[in-house]
């Protein structure tokens, strides 16, 4: 059936249940106890085990790595980067899994309410077992059913797509700090189709996810990067439905920054700056032998370096519910918490982002638009002024208007989560900016985020917090 709701009248609905807490099918309240039900119910065996024990994996010179016998999945291998002298600048190991997954989610009116269809989904990595997640969080091995496993619940109304309503559908690019030029398929659609619906999934207004943000570790990677691609700039709206929806926004300067941006002239200088990067630059990565790396080496439990922020552990994985209930894998174990910020004035009524090219060894081209600040304190010595600005401002909790802890994703990543932080300042605090950093109104980033690779998923993620 094809959907019947008009493109303008989806993104104010939208909007509407961006702000739509109360009164919904289920409550805030009723939500949390769902999910506390699942994780009493779930039964999970995570066992860290040695590579030699691994039945599925093993250490194939060949492939330069550690694969699974059926070379499916994915691997991971050791890369290097050399400065433009050729000198050695960085070397670790690195996750190769190049085929693009699907990260989806299904909305549909519902008593002239918009809700998504959201998953209480534990990945083997999930610091605290279920998070809410897309409809449909699935890798190509997972949908094409390489493992054996059964096909993921709802996956068909992304194979036929076609008939509903698609509001996004980007490919967008994944942790390039840890995988080689990975991607994901960000996408949701609109559906006028009853639905039946299983007990791993609850409908949930646009506001009610954005209120579980709050709540440390719950709302899992993969739905902050699909519902930051929501495209409200590319939108046309009619001046009524501009000022009905400017009655919905308590913060004024982020409508203003939203449907009234000055997007032409920034993204023409951001562009600018990052072809001038990915033309000129002369360093390269080459991926290599992950026993070649001279920092790295295995200790007869995980792969290990004194300078790395993270660890290769092996596991085995007993899981309940999933498509398969028992495997083995590899899993990157995080040694810190990284710190993500994102800057913010407002000024001339209008809300700005401090954001900062950067150019991580995994990313797919070359150069992405990142978050104001990106560090650990295993590996940040020297700060510029604008990083000595935030993380003054921050430990004093002065201008934090945000702060929370986030999962990475759980599927590749062994409790990993990320301190997100929302810090406003003056505009002339960190002025003059060094190069790479741009202000940019919400308009510009999200028609950035419109093209693929461009923002990374840090950013996204930062950008999806966002409360009107």
């Amino acid at each position: 059936m094809t959907n019947k709701i008009s493109n303008n009248l989806t993104l104010v609905q939208i909007i509407e249940s961006w702000v739509t807490t109360e009164g919904t099918i289920h409550s805030l309240s009723e939500i949390l106890s769902w999910i506390a039900e699942k994780n009493d119910e779930v039964q999970v065996s995570i066992q860290k085990i040695s590579l030699q024990e691994m039945q599925d994996w093993h250490y194939d010179k060949e492939e330069m790595g550690i694969v699974n016998y059926s070379h499916t999945f994915f691997k991971i291998t050791g890369l290097k980067k050399f400065d433009k002298k050729g000198e050695l600048e960085l070397e670790q190991p690195i996750i190769l899994q190049n085929e693009i997954g699907y990260l989806g989610i299904i909305g549909k009116v519902i008593d002239g309410v918009l809700y998504f269809l959201m998953q209480a989904k534990i990945e083997p990595g999930n610091i605290n077992k279920i998070q809410i997640s897309p409809t449909v969080q699935a890798t190509k091995s997972n949908f094409m059913r390489v493992h054996g496993g059964k096909a993921p619940k709802y996956i068909e109304y992304f194979s036929h797509k076609k008939n509903y309503e698609v509001i996004v559908d980007q490919i967008q690019s994944e942790q390039s700090s840890r995988f080689y030029g990975k991607r994901n398929r960000n996408i949701l659609i609109i559906v006028d189709d009853e639905i039946e619906i299983v007990d791993s999934h609850m409908w949930m207004t646009l506001g009610q996810i954005k209120q579980l943000m709050e709540y440390d570790n719950l709302v899992n990677m993969d739905t902050r990067t699909v519902i930051s691609c929501i495209p409200f700039a590319l939108r046309d709206f009619t001046y009524k439905e501009l000022i009905y929806i400017n009655t919905l926004f308590t913060k004024q300067e982020l409508y203003n920054s939203i449907f009234f941006g000055d997007a032409g002239l920034k993204i023409n200088n951001i562009y600018q700056y990052m072809n001038e990067i990915k033309m000129l630059d002369n360093s390269k990565v080459e991926l290599v032998d992950l026993n070649s790396l001279q920092d790295w080496r295995y200790d007869g439990k995980s792969y290990t370096s004194s300078t790395g922020d993270f660890n290769v552990i092996f596991c085995d994985i007993g899981i309940e519910g999933r498509e398969v209930s028992k495997w083995q894998q590899p899993l990157l174990e995080a040694k810190t918490v990284l710190v993500l910020g994102l800057i913010y004035c407002v000024s001339d009524n209008k809300t700005n982002f401090l954001v900062h090219s950067l150019s991580e060894v995994g990313c797919f081209d070359k150069i992405e638009i990142g978050p104001t600040v990106q560090y650990s304190d295993l590996y940040k010595k020297d700060m510029n002024h604008i990083e000595k600005v935030f993380v003054d401002k921050y430990k004093r909790g002065e201008g934090v208007t945000f702060s929370g802890l986030f999962s990475e994703e759980g599927g590749r990543f062994y409790h990993e989560e990320n301190r997100n932080v929302l810090l406003q300042i003056n505009k002339t605090e960190v002025d003059p900016l060094p190069p790479g950093y741009f202000w940019a109104d919400y308009q510009t980033l999200n028609i950035l985020i419109q093209f693929n690779n461009c923002l990374n998923i840090q950013l996204r993620n930062l950008l999806s917090i966002l409360r009107i």
